[in-house]
């Protein structure tokens, strides 16, 4: 028996937000060793991702996540107006609760 896990439109969203949330520290691909920190996660831009100190909106896949803590828990506000709870737990994020 195979399972099989269908993801729609949203839900990626919603695993992106908490992903890419503000204060996340990042490093770019093209320039290793060198760490960012997110400033902000807005789906409704492309790229929607806006690092502290560069100037220039990023793509999720220009971007390495850079491990904060082993564990941590919080919420986003989403620009639709709703709000998730979450448990990363090394980079593994699992989302508890979402509320619109």
């Amino acid at each position: 028996m195979v399972a099989v896990q269908i993801w729609n439109d949203e839900a990626f969203e919603d695993q992106e937000a908490i992903t890419y949330r503000a204060g996340q520290k990042v490093e770019l691909k093209n320039r290793p060793g060198k760490v960012y920190t997110i400033a902000e996660y807005d789906a409704m831009m492309v790229p929607p991702v806006w690092l502290e100190g560069d100037a220039k909106p990023r793509y999720p896949e220009e971007l390495n996540l850079v491990q904060q803590r082993p564990v941590s828990m919080g919420s986003v506000n989403l620009p639709s107006g709703c709000k998730i709870h979450y448990i990363d737990f090394q980079g593994h994020v699992k989302i508890l609760s979402k509320t619109c």
